[in-house]
């Protein structure tokens, strides 16, 4: 049976401890997100204590000298420029954070934390989005839909080109869509929240594209798993996601369902059908490793 949209897989099994992570030092950029601050509190209520990087990751000489003061062995790198509008308005600003930046923190890494476990925070962007529902491999096509996901994949090659030339453990999670109440438009879920919440019981609602299908997570699901390939020092790139795909439009109906709110959801789809729906095999064999 189909699981209902933000509800945990049945695959994810629940971290009551976080194991040799508790007595540790933990490193941590981007902690302002809604990933990274979510995994620095599940951190720092499992007993581990947690060393963010306050500053700009495009600040070379900073990162080597936070690096240098840094007793950890595990490294989660989340601090990147997002939003897809965003990285639209200044796409220079945006290669130079998200792949430049993930070089700097890389290289002081590398020349101060040898023995490090270094997590990428990649995306699903990454991937040529496909025309039917179906689960996409880690092999499947990286054919960026936005320079977002453009940058994205500059990263990725060069962690694992870099750190995999080097010896060096390193995981890249290519994380598919998630929510949380902290997240804000113009992402999907918050944006038909903030939509449906305006109208009256019985009105219409009117999506874009409501074909479109996506894979999404709560954000804390997505941590979780996170942590579980921290525990296990997982390594390569790794899908994070349900499995499952659901459409624009079945999102807004779940969304309203759970506001209370009867509405009836409309719209045109203006662009080609493109669905984005992570294969879980891989990472589910690692989450069975790490529980066996």
């Amino acid at each position: 049976m189909k699981q209902a949209p933000f509800e945990r897989p049945a695959f994810l099994p629940e971290l009551h401890h976080l194991g040799a992570l508790r007595g540790e030092q933990v490193a941590l950029t981007g902690h302002r997100g809604v990933l990274g601050g979510l995994l620095a509190e599940r951190l720092q209520a499992g007993g581990v204590s947690v060393a963010t990087f306050a500053g700009d990751i495009n600040d070379a000489d900073a990162l080597l000298d936070w690096c240098s003061t840094l007793r950890c062995r595990h490294l989660f790198h989340f601090a990147a420029c997002v939003p897809v509008t965003q990285v639209e308005a200044d796409p220079l600003q945006a290669y130079q954070t998200n792949v430049i930046g993930t070089f700097n923190l890389c290289r002081a890494m590398i020349k101060t934390r040898p023995d490090c476990w270094f997590f990428q925070c990649s995306t699903s962007h990454v991937y040529q989005p496909t025309s039917r529902p179906e689960a996409l491999t880690e092999n499947a096509a990286t054919v960026p839909a936005t320079y977002y996901g453009v940058t994205k994949l500059a990263a990725e090659r060069l962690v694992s080109d870099l750190l995999g030339k080097l010896g060096r453990p390193w995981c890249a999670g290519r994380v598919f869509s998630y929510s949380h109440a902290r997240q804000q438009p113009p992402y999907l879920v918050p944006s038909l929240r903030e939509r449906i919440a305006a109208l009256e019981d019985g009105a219409t609602l009117s999506v874009r594209n409501p074909s479109s299908v996506r894979d999404i997570l709560d954000a804390r699901d997505v941590v979780d798993a996170i942590l579980q390939l921290a525990l296990s020092r997982a390594t390569g790139i790794i899908n994070i996601g349900s499995g499952t795909g659901w459409t624009v439009r079945e999102l807004a109906e779940a969304i309203a369902r759970q506001s209370g709110r009867r509405i009836t959801v409309v719209g045109e789809d203006l662009d080609p059908p493109a669905a984005l729906i992570a294969d879980t095999t891989l990472l589910r064999r690692h989450l069975a490793g790490l529980h066996t």
